[in-house]
């Protein structure tokens, strides 16, 4: 009899142990895939937090004092060029979302109320090559700020509000208030930083360069301080520029992260070991109880290859159901779950067909070798030993 329909025909003899077979596969792979799914979720969620604490980096004009920065609640009179930027990029530093800025404190007013504010030109955020991820800073729109909410609150408008205010005495569409952080920025105005530059007389003039520093897991594997080789790596690039590093927060940043990834790592393995086990134990002790079949079948004159092959189909047709049926279940469930799970990223999560492919594979094989070993040893024995033994 031809072996493949030799299969079908014991598979649907014995519907109910098939059936605990798909189902076991899977659950297994339905785990696997609804974790693989949640985990990148997950580091997406935890890189874009991490990221909207804020900048670690500073990088200030060499000639501005730091005490007096720090004094004046960080802000100083002193610039540099806006091409340190594109220097750093053609450095591919050990930085990234780059953000120019230049700032300085001028007279807000509306109507007949006057403000001295801190004005921000900024531009969107500059990705180093190598290292593209989701903007950290938009464009500003041109012709318009955005308000700190105490300084619109100090000039009486409201979020609802359509006004224009006066800044050094140009006119500028209040594009939106921006909602309390309890930082310095609920009292600036922010507008886009070509447009600073001609409102203060200051072309390709910028105060500082906010960044992210992308060093801080390297430097710790290799016992480094990352503050000395970001030093060295600016003396290399331009003497104009000097560094500030807000050590708190690169440390919190990195440990958020490390210790994220090691217990991701940590689940994942424990969650193969244990499943790859439960697969492996299952598979094998069918193929066992089943000895006493290897002997009909070799009685009937089925060489050792023919029932080896048997096995085999019938452990590839029920895991790949299983399979099939599991990637659909967890990855589904986990992928629509993340919509809402992950409020910052979800909506942009993607399928990894990498990660359902992988274990598919390792899933099929894993049934197959389970099967396959037991069979193999019981078609090598006497017939009539086997057929005699009872299980």
């Amino acid at each position: 009899m031809n072996p493949l329909l030799l299969t079908l025909r014991e598979i649907t003899h014995r519907w109910m142990s098939s059936s605990l077979i798909v189902l076991v596969v899977m659950t297994i792979t339905a785990t696997l895939g609804y974790f693989s799914v949640n985990s990148s979720g997950y580091k997406k969620e935890i890189t874009r937090n991490t990221r909207d604490i804020g900048s670690n980096v500073v990088i200030l004009p060499a000639s501005v004092d730091q005490f007096q920065y720090h004094s004046n609640g960080g802000i100083s009179d002193q610039t540099m060029s806006e091409n340190v930027v594109q220097q750093l990029i053609q450095y591919k530093a050990s930085l990234n979302h780059l953000i120019p800025m230049l700032e300085r404190m001028g007279e807000c007013s509306v109507n007949d109320r006057q403000v001295i504010a801190r004005i921000v030109g900024i531009s969107a955020s500059i990705p180093m090559p190598g290292r593209p991820k989701s903007p950290m800073q938009k464009m500003l729109n041109g012709g318009k700020v955005q308000l700190g909410s105490l300084l619109a609150e100090e000039l009486s408008i409201s979020r609802e509000e359509s006004v224009s205010v006066l800044i050094n005495g140009r006119s500028f569409l209040v594009d939106r208030v921006n909602r309390s952080n309890g930082t310095w920025q609920d009292s600036s105005v922010f507008l886009d930083l070509a447009e600073a530059q001609s409102l203060f007389g200051m072309r390709g003039q910028v105060s500082r360069i906010e960044a992210i520093e992308c060093t801080s897991e390297k430097c710790e594997e290799f016992g480094v301080q990352s503050e000395v080789v970001l030093m060295n790596e600016l003396a290399a690039i331009t003497d104009q520029a000097a560094i500030l590093r807000r050590d708190r927060m690169a440390i919190a940043r990195v440990s958020i992260r490390k210790i994220s990834q090691d217990n991701l790592q940590l689940m994942q393995n424990v969650l193969w070991s244990l499943l790859a086990m439960a697969m492996i134990g299952l598979s094998a002790l069918n193929s066992i109880q089943r000895t006493a079949e290897v002997g009909i079948l070799q009685a009937l004159g089925f060489g050792p290859g023919k029932i080896l092959c048997v096995f085999l189909l019938r452990s590839i047709l029920l895991a790949v159901v299983g399979v099939f049926l599991g990637i659909v279940l967890g990855c589904g469930t986990a992928f629509v779950q993340a919509q809402d799970l992950f409020t910052a990223t979800g909506k942009k999560l993607r399928f990894d067909w990498n990660s359902a492919t992988m274990i598919s594979v390792v899933a099929i094989m894993l049934s197959v070798i389970a099967s396959s070993i037991p069979a193999l040893i019981a078609s090598r024995r006497d017939p009539a030993s086997v057929m005699g033994k009872e299980y």
